[in-house]
C-alpha cells in the first residue's frame, strides 16, 4: 500500500496535469506554438465531456505555451485579419518567452525533483526543491507585474495569476500558459489555416479545420442559418485546400 509520501508525490502530478488541462466549447480551439513559432490547431479531443472537448497540452512542454481563438462562421466588417493576429501572437509569445521559462524551472523542482525526493524519503530535499520553486514562481510573478501592460493584463489578473502560482506550486509552472489563455483571438473559421503556419502543413490544417466544421455542421438541420454558414465556412477551406496543392 502507498505510504503517504508517495500519495503526496502523485497529487502533485496530478494537480499539475488538471491545471494544464483545458475544455473547450463547439466554437474555441488552442493554437501550439514551437519557439515563437505556431505550429498546429487543436480543437480537443473527439469526445466530449460536460459538452466541451477536453485538451491536454504536453505535460513536458510548458514553456511553449499555446494560444486561444475563438472562430466564427459570419465575417462582420470588423473582424480581426489574420496578419494582424498573428502578429499580436507573436508580440505576445515573445513578451511571455522570459516568464514561461521561469515557471518552467519552477515546475521542474515542484513536479520533478520534489516527487522523486519524497519518495525516496529525503525530507530536507524536498523542503530545498519546493523552496526553490516557490522562489523561481515568485520571480516569474514579479516578471509578470513588470510586464503587465505589454501582455495587457489588469492588475486583477495579475493578482489572481500570481496568487494560484504562490498558493498552489504546481499551478506555477503552468503560468505561461496561463498568461496566455487570458487573451483571446476571434477569426472566422475559414481563416484560421492563414494563421502563418509552416506551409507544408497548410493543407493539413485546412483539412483538420474543415473536418472539424464538418462534424459541428451536424448538428444543425440543413434549412438553418447555421448549416449554411458552416457550408460557406467549408467551401472556402476546400478552395484553399486546392490552392496549397
Amino acid at each position: 500500500m502507498p505510504n503517504l509520501e508517495m500519495l503526496l508525490a502523485f497529487a502533485i502530478v496530478g494537480v499539475y496535469l488538471v491545471d494544464s488541462a483545458r475544455f473547450l466549447s463547439i466554437g474555441d480551439a488552442v493554437v501550439i506554438t514551437r519557439r515563437e513559432r505556431i505550429r498546429q490547431v487543436s480543437f480537443g479531443w473527439s469526445f466530449e465531456l460536460a459538452g466541451r472537448r477536453p485538451y491536454l497540452p504536453n505535460p513536458l512542454t510548458p514553456f511553449w505555451p499555446e494560444l486561444r481563438i475563438q472562430w466564427t462562421s459570419s465575417s462582420p466588417a470588423d473582424m480581426i485579419k489574420p496578419d494582424v493576429a498573428k502578429s499580436e501572437m507573436f508580440d505576445l509569445l515573445k513578451g511571455t518567452r522570459p516568464i514561461c521559462w521561469l515557471a518552467t524551472l519552477a515546475g521542474f523542482f515542484i513536479v520533478l525533483v520534489a516527487p522523486v525526493v519524497l519518495t525516496v524519503g529525503s525530507e530536507v530535499l524536498f523542503i530545498t526543491a519546493a523552496a526553490t520553486a516557490f522562489l523561481l514562481a515568485l520571480a516569474a510573478c514579479c516578471m509578470l507585474g513588470a510586464r503587465r501592460e505589454s501582455l495587457r493584463l489588469s492588475w486583477l489578473q495579475v493578482i489572481s495569476l500570481t496568487l494560484v502560482a504562490l498558493l498552489c506550486l504546481p499551478c506555477a509552472a503552468n503560468l505561461g500558459r496561463a498568461v496566455l489563455m487570458h487573451r483571446c483571438w476571434t477569426l472566422v473559421a475559414s481563416d484560421v489555416p492563414a494563421l502563418a503556419f509552416n506551409t507544408n502543413e497548410g493543407d493539413k490544417i485546412s483539412q483538420r479545420v474543415s473536418a472539424f466544421l464538418a462534424a459541428v455542421r451536424r448538428l444543425f438541420p440543413e434549412d438553418t442559418t447555421e448549416y449554411s454558414a458552416l457550408t460557406s465556412q467549408i467551401g472556402l477551406l476546400e478552395k484553399a485546400q486546392r490552392g496549397y496543392r
